[in-house]
């Protein structure tokens, strides 16, 4: 019998019946109680040298940063790639930071130390802004580190670090553009902050580059922020909108604050998606829970963690070299744009 029988019998992984047996702390007391006795019950005893040799040896210890805690496609997709890596029999740690108006250089220092204090073998970082970063920062990456939907300079040696990106640009241009085509002259943009500099910025650019190719500069003072909260948007949108009645379209930058908008609209008496068209980004699920559902563009969360995990794990056994790159959202049309800007 070896540890993958127990681990059937316990109908736990592999990887929680060696941290059973080697006391790791991040182990329940029920599963540890449980595991031991399936073990005592099989008489299972592991072999002494081979746990000689996994103790005396490094354990690979994967961190997971993440710069905004409030974003809910990062958590999602933080969420899929520990219990891959958990499944894996990788030790998990965490990194969070969530002042996005932070010196990104000092940030990055931070990031350094972390890494260097806690022995980490393999990083994935999601969000943040690190495009004025200098290259010797980079270089001095002691671990492979893959960078998801972060803002990253536009000349550097791509050689010492990964990326995984969404095409931000591309797919805010079409938000914009599919507003516009629908005949709105009056869009709002709804977005987190003038200050973030995350790639929810990038967006925003994109938003204002469509409207000045189409002579609609009136619209870029139609600008709500919410700083990412549900709450916020639908209190300033819900005073903008009264303010000023002209506006027929709303271009949130993120699902997040989608909801927001939503009751906005119906609070001031108007028609989600027939009197005031809502268009998002990011795909989150309960989107299409909403009445209207509401349409967005979604960043392929599966297929972006799948490929996350399998490139981490080769870049740490050095079998892979690192990458760079950029997956397509899909749109989800929905119902909150399927009317024309004037049908009211």
């Amino acid at each position: 019998m070896n540890i993958r029988d127990i681990a059937r019998l316990a109908n736990v992984t592999p990887g929680t019946v060696s941290k059973v047996l080697n006391h790791y702390p991040d182990i329940s007391e029920h599963t540890r109680q449980h595991v031991m006795k399936i073990i005592q019950e099989n008489q299972y005893t592991p072999s002494n040298n081979a746990r000689s040799l996994k103790l005396s040896s490094k354990i690979p210890q994967i961190c997971i940063g993440m710069e905004s805690v409030y974003n809910w496609v990062y958590q999602n997709m933080a969420e899929r790639l520990s219990i891959r890596l958990h499944n894996a029999d990788h030790t998990i740690l965490f990194f969070n930071d969530n002042y996005y108006a932070q010196s990104k250089t000092e940030k990055f220092q931070e990031l350094l130390v972390y890494i260097d204090k806690h022995n980490i073998t393999g990083m994935v970082y999601f969000g943040g802004n690190f495009s004025e970063i200098p290259a010797q920062y980079f270089q001095s990456l002691p671990c492979p580190v893959i960078f998801v939907n972060t803002v990253l300079p536009n000349c550097l040696d791509t050689g010492t670090y990964s990326s995984v990106q969404v095409n931000h640009y591309e797919t805010a241009w079409k938000q914009m553009e599919y507003l516009i085509e629908k005949g709105h002259k009056d869009i709002c943009m709804l977005i987190s902050s003038r200050i973030d500099t995350s790639i929810y910025q990038v967006r925003w650019q994109a938003y204002e580059d469509v409207l000045k190719k189409h002579s609609l500069e009136h619209c870029l003072s139609h600008v709500v922020e919410s700083d990412y909260r549900c709450h916020r948007a639908h209190r300033n949108l819900t005073g903008y909108l009264t303010d000023h009645p002209e506006i027929t379209a709303i271009c949130s930058s993120a699902d997040i604050m989608a909801p927001g908008a939503l009751r906005a609209i119906h609070d001031i008496g108007k028609a989600p998606g027939r009197d005031i068209a809502l268009i998002s980004f990011d795909g989150i699920e309960s989107m299409s829970y909403c009445v209207p559902s509401i349409a967005t563009f979604e960043q392929p969360q599966p297929e972006m963690v799948n490929y996350i995990y399998d490139l981490l794990l080769g870049l740490m056994e050095n079998k892979r070299q690192h990458q760079h790159i950029t997956f397509h959202a899909r749109f989800m049309e929905n119902e909150s744009c399927t009317g024309t800007a004037g049908q009211a």
